[in-house]
């Protein structure tokens, strides 16, 4: 599975309604409202948890908005390491 994979994994089966359908990787998620500020925190704690990086630290606000954000910032620290 990839990083995108499973992060909208993640905020289909943790934060979103089950009659919701899950976000594309381009949708927007906070600035839409579809995910509050605590829903973020749980994105940032499971990206923390699965991939070791703390984006609340390294991040961006621009990291923090769509599935595909999520996983660039992902990657780019991955090859940091």
């Amino acid at each position: 599975m990839n990083i995108e994979a499973e992060i909208t994994q993640y905020i289909t089966t943790e934060l979103l309604p089950k009659d919701v359908p899950a976000p594309d990787e381009n949708d927007a998620l906070v600035t839409s409202g579809r995910i509050d500020s605590l829903g973020l925190l749980n994105i940032l704690n499971f990206i923390h948890q699965r991939y070791g990086i703390d984006l609340i630290m390294v991040g961006t606000s621009e990291d923090y908005d769509t599935v595909a954000s999520f996983a660039a910032a992902v990657r780019s620290h991955q090859r940091a390491k």
